[in-house]
């Protein structure tokens, strides 16, 4: 290894693996601990709203303090990470992020929980926004999928938090001590982890039409270049745009609303309810273990198209079961190919969305809020239409939502067929490649 870190450029990889082996496993490790405090959450949630005594109505407004916190400050953050690099904002969001957790058993009434709720939602955009840019930089050295199972960490954080949080409670943990010992320890893993990340630019950017930075699958129509809103690019950032409304629209209805479904229209005892979540989680992360091999072999455009439509099938079949004898099994199945149909859509549409335009932060950060809005009104969507026509006619919702992302799709596609790469060079006297930064050895 020469002592810059980078070993001369080839076609198929600029950088030493091990370099970007190492970017790789800092940006998961910190995703999956975005993961784990959030989903370590949810289980102490009927304990807060027990100590404080608020009602059905009051905890739900005073939930809305994450999501809103997020939107709010999601394009002031990819403002941030383009102007200070995402490595900055990783390191600055993380201390943030842990230690807003530490606040918890000092809230003493539904406003303060909103506002340090809305506090939380800052930090983990500001780690969601500089984290995906960090991956989409790695992405692009790779010159390979690699953004789903980079997700697949933030999944497993998920599933791990979830049963530490319940256990937690089940053990009466002091809140306050849950959040110390894992932020603590979270934080003394990722946080060196750092320096090893790449710095933003570091990625070669790529010609449209050379396809180095399109999948094989994908490669019979170019994804235009250029700043936000040009004519010929205004349109698959609209598309890309409906996708995550309707991805996130579709993951908010499987954390809210499963429970509610099997219970209130299959039928479900309430010790079984909770499956239909957990089957949703664990589908999606098993998808994402495997994704970027899908993603490589046929492209983003087909992978999420034929797992979309898995998930109408599996949906609809849901659906027609509905309160029958079957209805339960159905649920699950319904929830779980939902997982299925949803694992490679974010990661595609923030790989797609990298592609789009020079400022990635900034179009992440707007992809992200759009997204975020379709999280806010899925409960309410479904909750006014199950008023109004019940519960298992709202669920519709969630099908046509998947019927748009198959629509849609089309726009994860990336530029022109895999012609040959232009060949990086590395000028040996400066450590270089092509006018990039070198990347310095760590460790």
């Amino acid at each position: 290894m020469d002592p810059g870190g980078v070993r001369r450029a080839t076609r198929s990889q600029p950088f030493d693996a091990q370099v970007l082996f190492r970017a790789r496993a800092a940006t998961m490790s910190s995703l999956f601990l975005l993961a784990l405090l959030l989903a370590s959450w949810a289980p102490r949630i009927p304990q807060i709203k027990e100590g404080l005594e608020l009602g059905d109505g009051q905890l739900g407004l005073t939930l809305l303090g994450a999501p809103i916190g997020a939107v709010l400050t999601l394009w002031l953050i990819g403002l941030a990470v383009t102007r200070y690099g995402s490595i900055t904002m990783v390191r600055a969001g993380l201390p943030a992020y842990c230690a807003t957790g530490l606040l918890v058993p000092l809230v003493e009434g539904p406003w303060s929980l909103f506002a340090l709720l809305a506090l939380w939602g800052a930090t983990s955009s500001c780690l969601d926004i500089s984290l995906n840019t960090q991956a989409v930089g790695i992405e692009r050295c790779y010159q390979r999928p690699i953004m789903t199972s980079a997700h697949a960490a933030w999944t497993a954080g998920a599933l791990s938090g979830a049963g530490i949080g319940s256990a937690a409670a089940a053990l009466s943990v002091p809140i306050g001590v849950q959040f110390a010992v894992l932020g603590g320890l979270g934080l003394a893993a990722a946080l060196p982890a750092t320096a090893w990340m790449l710095p933003d630019g570091a990625a070669p950017e790529v010609a449209p039409g050379d396809g180095r930075d399109g999948w094989d699958g994908d490669s019979d129509r170019a994804m235009p270049r250029g700043p936000v809103g040009t004519g010929s690019r205004a349109r698959p950032f609209v598309a890309l745009c409906v996708i995550a409304f309707g991805s996130f629209l579709c993951e908010g209805v499987a954390a809210d609303w499963s429970a509610v479904y099997l219970t209130d229209v299959a039928g479900a005892a309430v010790g079984i309810a909770g499956i239909g979540f957990v089957a949703f989680t664990s589908c999606m992360f098993v998808v994402r273990l495997f994704g970027d091999r899908a993603m490589a072999r046929f492209g983003p455009t087909r992978t999420v198209r034929g797992l979309a439509v898995t998930a109408m099938v599996g949906f609809a079949l849901m659906l027609a079961l509905g309160s029958s004898a079957f209805g339960t099994v159905g649920g699950i199945v319904g929830f779980g190919t939902l997982g299925v149909g949803t694992a490679c859509v974010l990661p595609a549409v923030f790989s797609a969305t990298g592609r789009l335009g020079s400022s990635t932060g900034s179009s992440i950060a707007v992809v992200g809020t759009v997204g975020y809005v379709g999280w806010l009104c899925g409960p309410a969507l479904i909750g006014g239409l199950a008023e109004l026509a019940g519960l298992q006619f709202a669920m519709v919702v969630v099908f046509v939502l998947l019927v748009a992302i198959t629509v849609c799709a089309s726009a994860l596609r990336g530029p022109d067929s895999p012609a040959a790469a232009a060949e990086f060079t590395a000028d040996p006297g400066t450590s270089e490649i092509s006018g990039v930064p070198k990347i310095p050895e760590v460790g």
